[in-house]
């Protein structure tokens, strides 16, 4: 008999593979399996993962918390001891205002007050963090200061923050002003550290020049020299016309007095220039220059008759004066050294020849109207000089003048 051939081994873990019948498929081997944890072991990982983490945020809030700081109460605290709330918790201060006084001012830290702050009051903050405070002047109480000098005034708001100052500026100008005796001041009750009170103050009085009926220019010029401050009422001028007179002072002179180096503000009005007899422009230029309007003109050569408000009449800036023209004229003259002449001339708008052999001078003849010219003669009788001369509304526009015995002169 032949040797007998074993099977090989296979894996102790494994099963032996079954035989298979005839025609039967061959089926695969089972996966080989690893080790697995459990769901419990999975659990207790997670919780240790999450006790991990939780402790480390406590860790940090704790530590973070312990190294904060609490931020005092500043809001509606004076300067000085909020600064110094702030600061004595360990914190840095910025302050912030609108107002020069709280910014600039020495008696800032007391008189001024926190309007509000940031962070909050009670916040916890990091040391690193700087609190906000907005300032603004606190409300003081103004003294009542009728009778007291400026200097006792001023010293007396000084503490309180107020600044007093003489509502008349020129005080400064005379000496020992500071001394004078407070009549009236401009505000009283509470206010603001930090505004101005102007008071009048009761200056003596002295002699001071009468300038009511003055033109303006040389009343300015007159209280001026006397150690006053004049200014004109209305706009400032850059000319003034002799026809502005001051009509009052304010204030007004007492027995011819005036307090002393004071600002003395002039009333004034337009006096009426006289323009009866002017050319109508003449007058127009004339009343004009003074600030006045015209009524009337025609803007022509005719001379004014009448004028309404008269001359001298003082009246507000800007008034109207109506003027009234004469008619419309022509004139021949004739004028010389002599006493007679011989005239020939020829009416104005006509071609008729008139002729005086023996006429007087001077010797004038006038027409109604404007219309043309005409040529006019005339011979000295017994002089040696003669001239001619033509008006239209009262212009000469026509003048010739001849010398000799029996000179002859001829205009047109």
């Amino acid at each position: 008999m032949g040797e007998e051939v074993s099977e090989p081994a296979v894996d102790d873990a494994l099963e032996r593979e079954p035989k298979s019948g005839a025609g039967e498929a061959a089926q695969p081997l089972p996966a080989k399996r690893g080790w697995r944890p459990s769901s419990r072991t999975i659990s207790v990982a997670a919780v240790v993962v999450v006790v991990t983490i939780v402790l480390s945020v406590l860790t940090t809030v704790i530590v973070d918390q312990v190294t904060r700081i609490t931020v005092p109460q500043a809001e509606g605290e004076p300067l000085a001891d909020a600064i110094a709330a702030v600061e004595d918790s360990g914190l840095e201060t910025k302050i912030v205002t609108e107002s020069d006084f709280c910014e600039d001012d020495v008696r800032a830290a007391e008189l001024c007050v926190v309007q509000s702050q940031r962070p909050e009051p009670a916040e916890r903050v990091h040391t690193d963090r700087t609190v906000v405070l907005e300032v603004v002047p606190m409300d003081v109480v103004v003294p009542e200061m009728s009778g007291m000098s400026l200097d006792e005034a001023q010293a007396a708001s000084a503490g309180i923050g107020i600044t007093v100052e003489a509502a008349d500026p020129t005080a400064d100008r005379v000496d020992g002003f500071e001394e004078w005796k407070i009549l009236e001041q401009t505000a009283t009750g509470s206010m603001a550290a930090g505004e101005s009170v102007y008071v009048t103050l009761d200056r003596p009085l002295v002699d001071a020049p009468d300038v009511v009926g003055l033109p303006l220019e040389a009343a300015l010029d007159q209280l001026t020299v006397a150690g006053f401050e004049p200014r004109p009422a209305g706009p400032p001028a850059d000319d003034y016309d002799p026809a502005w007179v001051v009509t009052a002072t304010n204030p007004a002179a007492m027995d011819g007095k005036l307090p002393i180096a004071s600002s003395v503000k002039l009333e004034w009005g337009v006096k009426v220039p006289n323009v009866v007899g002017a050319t109508d422009l003449a007058a127009t230029s004339t009343l004009s220059n003074a600030g006045l309007e015209v009524s009337g003109s025609t803007s022509g050569s005719q001379k004014v008759s009448s004028q309404q408000p008269k001359a001298g009449t003082i009246v507000e800036p800007g008034s109207d004066v109506a003027i009234t023209l004469e008619a419309p004229s022509i004139v021949y003259e004739v004028v010389g050294n002599g006493s007679r002449a011989s005239i020939t001339w020829i009416a104005p708008g006509t071609y008729n020849i008139s002729q005086a052999t023996n006429e007087p001078l001077p010797w004038r003849k006038s027409w109604p109207g404007d219309s043309s010219y005409r040529n006019f003669n005339a011979q000295i009788l017994d002089g040696t000089s003669i001239t001619c001369n033509i008006y239209v509304n009262g212009q000469r526009v026509r003048t010739n003048t001849s010398t000799g015995q029996y000179a002859v002169v001829s205009c047109g």
